[in-house]
């Protein structure tokens, strides 16, 4: 849990740092640095996955956070001589090049390590830690940006990545039985040809790609419309009361005993529109805390059950391929969601794209719903 909790407050101040700072310049400068954060997964994610079946899970966790340290250690130096919209651009492009070619990796990390039935629990226990420092990293994030700038905050998130790089040595290795395997076209879209004999998981991953655009538009415009409730300090009180749902719904998943199921996940989609509706409509700070954190909730909620689902449901070998295939699908339209926002955001102003984005969420999480009740009475 420290490992997790050292490596997301490293993601956390990288994460406020480039939102805000990005956004100082233009709504076209925050969407393209947000953008540049999405491409190299579309493709790089199924090399991951291959990479994640293939090779020791510890090994690629490791050398993920070391040369994620590394990067930011990079765009920290290049800022601090030549400030400009361009070196958040490129920090977002390289780290989402890390992640997509070793992130698969954690997915197979617990299945290796836990019983199936603690699976739900694990993944809320560890996110929990994680949540803990998505709620302190932004108000560190702008203390450290007031105190030093955005230099300085990335070369303090840059010292914490490498700690957490050298503490992932301490676990167990994970080797993978795909490594004896030809490596030929059948091996690596063998995770697509499970999807595409799964009708239900399907069903879920094309929700994901509905509220993931809007997800994508949400985070272009949130950064604008605390920009409106008090600035920077507003931004990272929006952003910890975030978080703070995020950490709250982990402990409930990490406490209590549920079925991860596609009831709960479509449910918890639906409330997430909700919420999001409500913080649209909100003129005063706390309230729009309240409802980011419900949303932040909603979404975690949605996401823990379904990671947890699928780990429970696939064969072991099949894990990073398949999740690869899954992120390639599900962040299929995201990029589309950052490239369109600035537009609607400079003509409709922020609260307006989020209340819009709300209703699409709990729209479709609506839809879809009725499509699963469909398609299983129709078996």
């Amino acid at each position: 849990m420290v490992i997790s909790f050292l490596g997301a407050l490293s993601g956390s101040v990288v994460g406020f740092t480039v939102t805000w700072a990005s956004s100082r310049y233009s709504a076209a400068a925050l969407g393209g640095t947000l953008l540049a954060g999405m491409v190299p997964g579309l493709v790089l994610d199924l090399i991951g996955g291959v990479l994640a079946d293939r090779v020791d899970a510890r090994k690629l966790l490791v050398q993920s956070s070391l040369l994620s340290g590394v990067a930011v250690l990079l765009a920290a130096t290049w800022l601090a001589w030549s400030p400009g919209a361009v070196v958040f651009v490129a920090l977002n492009f390289s780290l989402s090049t890390l992640g997509a070619l070793f992130g698969s990796s954690a997915y197979v990390l617990l299945p290796a390590l836990f019983a199936e039935e603690e699976l739900l629990r694990t993944n809320a226990s560890l996110s929990l830690a994680s949540d803990v420092a998505y709620l302190v990293g932004p108000l560190l994030g702008a203390g450290l940006f007031a105190a030093v700038g955005a230099a300085g905050a990335l070369a303090a998130a840059a010292v914490l990545s490498l700690v957490a790089g050298s503490l992932l040595l301490a676990l167990p290795p994970v080797p993978r039985s795909g490594a004896k395997r030809p490596l030929n076209l059948a091996f690596v879209g063998a995770g697509f040809a499970y999807l595409a004999r799964s009708p239900t998981v399907m069903l879920i991953v094309s929700f994901l790609a509905l509220t993931n655009l809007f997800a994508a538009a949400f985070q272009v415009a949130t950064p604008l419309y605390a920009a409106t409730l008090g600035g920077a300090g507003a931004y990272a009180v929006l952003s910890s009361a975030m978080n703070l749902g995020l950490a709250a719904s982990n402990l409930a998943l990490s406490t209590v005993a549920l079925r991860p199921g596609e009831r709960l996940f479509f449910a918890a989609g639906l409330f997430q529109g909700l919420a999001l509706l409500g913080l649209g409509q909100s003129r005063r700070l706390p309230a729009a805390a309240l409802f980011g954190a419900l949303n932040d909730a909603m979404a975690n909620t949605s996401g823990t059950v379904f990671i947890s689902y699928l780990q429970a449901k696939l064969p072991e070998s099949l894990l990073g391929r398949t999740f690869a295939a899954v992120n390639a699908l599900a962040m299929g339209l995201t990029p589309l969601g950052f490239a369109a926002a600035p537009w609607f955001v400079e003509r409709l102003g922020a609260a307006v794209v989020i209340v819009a984005m709300g209703a699409g969420t709990a729209a479709v999480a609506a839809v879809f719903c009725s499509l699963r009740k469909c398609w299983l009475s129709g078996r």
